[in-house]
């Protein structure tokens, strides 16, 4: 029940905090116009793989619990956008939107109500496919049954979606930077098929560098002066974007300190 959607993950030991994050992330289910959305959150976890698997259960819970349906098997559920953060001891947080119609959860309420011997049959065979890691062929069940269409002609599986992240990352930034030093940053890409764009910038400024990829890598190392941004804390990231339409999003946060400030701490001995 995933699709192709963005993907979030901070890359630098400061993380950004609460006001950084998309603002979903403080929310845990909510509705706009005739779209439910549920928010799952996941702590803690080692694995990244696993940290999202369960704030993909959380987000549908979550759900359930706003729609009051207990059995969610017919629900069609699409991933809207992830956010993740890994704590300096490695462990992964991951919060996951994620959208369903109203009207497709009222029909699968109504489904699930009637508990027709030919409901129950295409319930098991979702969860069957489910186990057997074949998403695509059961949302086209439950995509069926949800429009009313008819679900016992002859299924063929679809052709198979690249649902992979790209993967990237920043490397060589410093904590702090002067305002009389240049940045020097290292940015690396890869996709198990093809790339198609990376955009690298910092919040509220004029820094903003985008290039069209061909091929699953790419390399670039960049550089600017420190002077050109305000002093504070900036957050930069990297924006890829491969040729299925999957995006990875990687933030991280550094300061600039000027330098006059701290000339003048160090001469008057504060």
């Amino acid at each position: 029940m995933l699709c192709v959607s963005w993907s979030f993950t901070t890359a630098h030991a400061e993380l950004p905090n609460s006001a950084d994050r998309p603002f979903w992330t403080q929310k845990t289910c909510y509705r706009m116009d005739d779209i439910v959305f549920g928010v799952g959150l996941s702590i803690g976890q080692r694995s990244l793989e696993k940290a999202r698997k369960e704030s993909f259960r959380a987000a549908l819970w979550e759900i359930s619990n706003y729609a009051q349906i207990k059995d969610t098997t017919l629900l069609l559920v699409e991933t809207q956008m992830t956010y993740e953060e890994q704590r300096p001891d490695g462990a992964y947080s991951v919060w996951r939107l994620v959208k369903t119609p109203l009207a497709q959860i009222i029909k699968a309420k109504e489904l699930m109500a009637q508990n027709s011997a030919d409901t129950q049959k295409h319930v098991t065979r979702i969860r069957k496919l489910e186990h057997e890691n074949r998403e695509d062929l059961a949302d086209e069940i439950r995509r069926a049954l949800l429009e009313g269409e008819d679900v016992n002609r002859t299924w063929s599986p679809p052709t198979p979606v690249d649902k992979t992240f790209p993967t990237g990352w920043i490397k060589s930034v410093k904590d702090t930077y002067r305002t009389d030093e240049t940045i020097d940053l290292s940015i690396r890409a890869n996709d198990n098929h093809a790339l198609k764009t990376l955009v690298f910038s910092i919040k509220h400024s004029s820094i903003k560098k985008r290039w069209s990829i061909n091929g699953n890598t790419f390399e670039r190392r960049i550089s600017f002066p420190a002077a050109v941004l305000s002093t504070g804390k900036q957050v930069y990231s990297i924006t890829i974007t491969d040729a299925a339409g999957n995006t990875a999003l990687k933030q991280g946060v550094f300061r600039i300190i000027d330098l006059h400030d701290e000339l003048y701490d160090i001469l008057s001995g504060d």
